[in-house]
């Protein structure tokens, strides 16, 4: 399946300019090409407060529904919100790479570390 058959939604909760948008879009897409299983859905939601707190001015969450009905999610807060979508596509990534490639020896099958549940 070519990335042009999969579903992609971006969902926006406030002032995200164009910019970040365009870029978080183009981010999921490339990752979408990488995954070691076909992605027939990809949601991400980006959320940028009108007020920001110093706590999360940025907030960017994706959630991948891959072939076999796996879903993996990730979310991320950040000063900006370029920074938090980077932030999610490494975890994003992370869990792609640790939950569907080789599991490690020392782990049993199917057991992720905390820092990726």
């Amino acid at each position: 399946m070519s990335v042009d058959r999969i579903t992609l939604t971006e969902i926006i909760d406030g002032p995200v300019t164009s910019i970040d948008r365009v870029y978080g879009f183009e981010r999921v897409r490339s990752l979408c090409r990488a995954t070691p299983r076909v992605v027939r859905r990809a949601r991400t939601r980006l959320t940028a407060h009108p007020h920001p707190t110093a706590d999360c001015p940025a907030v960017a969450e994706g959630t991948l529904l891959l072939d076999g009905d796996l879903i993996v999610c990730a979310g991320a807060t950040a000063p900006t919100m370029r920074e938090a979508i980077d932030l999610l596509m490494l975890r994003l990534q992370y869990r792609l790479l640790r939950g569907l490639g080789e599991p490690e020896r020392d782990q049993p099958i199917g057991n992720l570390p905390v820092s990726a549940a």
